[in-house]
């Protein structure tokens, strides 16, 4: 399981057994964490979420999403008010929602539909909060999770999605001089990890693109939680298809599902020896641990080593959900929904937050 060949994918499903349930206990290093951290702060300006705030910024201006206690997609143009995206409130999921810089210079709003398909829509003037109609992407997603969408290329967005048979739905989304298509293959299916049916372990934005310097090579790593109660890697090829299943810790473990993110320009991927290549090897983990609050754990080789699991500096922080980590070119900016039934210090899903740099 910890081999760098390419596997024989018959064998995996037996190999990686332990893969994607909830689970029981948190046990890790309660050291403080080795990073510079603000104190946490209510981000979301009063509003109250049922999941973390997910961001982009591009050009300069800052787009953020979340799952309302109503079930919409609440949206907020460079820190002001929040309003359903494109005044539209029939903008429903009952998981967080997404939102990435594709094609370069455009932001895309992503969700999965109370039909269980995957469904995007384009920022076409964000201060107004102008957003083009929701289009599908295809049919036959059969998503019970959030989708996991990072890009490969600038012009190609990879886009992972847990689905009804517990397995991975995944596709890919190309940009060709501005107009949008499906992977020709349309959905396809990886039968190499079984998923937990426990969707709050399948809800973390958890998948990165990274250049990985064991393979030499430009990678996808997709991070969940698993059934023995440790968070495990998924490395894969940039066509979807599986390098290999490893687990991060042998001691933390989480009660909610993983977000990951790695620093640095996030629609390119930067090689050894170009710029921002030492920043985006740094990828940031996260999960609530099941004493209830957030843990982290961070890595400077790219996702191949990662540090002791730790609270973040200050207060504990409460949540029955999963965290959303926003990454800029040198910081992370960590936010939850802040469960008030077990600290007052802010109230019951407040969007709280802190940057870690």
């Amino acid at each position: 399981m910890r081999s760098t060949t390419r596997p024989n994918i018959r064998r995996w499903p037996a190999a990686v057994a332990a893969l994607v349930s909830s689970l029981v206990l948190l046990i890790g290093v309660s050291a403080p964490a080795q990073a510079a951290e603000t104190s946490w702060a209510d981000v979301g300006n009063g509003a109250r979420v049922l999941s973390g705030v997910y961001s982009v910024t591009v050009g300069g201006a800052t787009y953020e999403v979340a799952r309302g206690t109503d079930n919409n997609v609440w949206f907020r143009y460079n820190n002001g008010s929040w309003h359903p995206l494109g005044g539209d409130n029939s903008a429903r999921t009952v998981s967080p929602p997404r939102i990435v810089e594709f094609p370069p210079g455009q932001v895309m709003a992503l969700l999965r539909g109370l039909d269980g398909e995957i469904w995007y829509s384009r920022a076409t003037n964000g201060p107004a909060n102008f957003w083009a109609p929701w289009t599908r992407i295809g049919s036959g997603a059969r998503a019970i999770g959030s989708p996991l969408a990072v890009l490969i290329t600038p012009n190609v967005l990879h886009i992972d999605v847990p689905n009804d048979g517990r397995f991975v739905s995944y596709t890919g989304l190309y940009s060709f001089d501005g107009v949008l298509s499906q992977s020709s293959s349309g959905w396809r299916v990886s039968e190499y990890a079984r998923l937990s049916s426990d969707n709050a372990d399948i809800e973390g934005d958890s998948s990165l693109v990274v250049y990985n310097t064991g393979y030499g090579r430009t990678m996808i790593s997709d991070f969940y939680v698993g059934t023995d109660g440790h968070i495990w890697e998924v490395t894969e090829y940039s066509d979807g298809a599986p390098a290999s299943v490893r687990r991060i810790s042998e001691t933390a473990v989480c009660d909610s599902g993983v977000a990951a993110a790695r620093l640095g320009n996030q629609t390119t991927v930067a090689t050894p020896g170009q710029p921002g290549f030492a920043d985006q090897q740094r990828v940031l983990l996260a999960c609530i641990g099941t004493d209830g609050n957030v843990w982290t754990s961070q890595s400077s080789d790219g996702g191949i080593t990662f540090g002791n699991f730790s609270r973040p500096s200050g207060a504990l922080a409460p949540s029955t959900t999963t965290p959303a980590i926003s990454p800029s070119g040198t910081s992370w900016t960590l936010t939850i929904s802040w469960n008030g039934s077990r600290s007052t210090l802010f109230p019951d899903h407040a969007a709280v937050g802190k940057r870690i740099s």
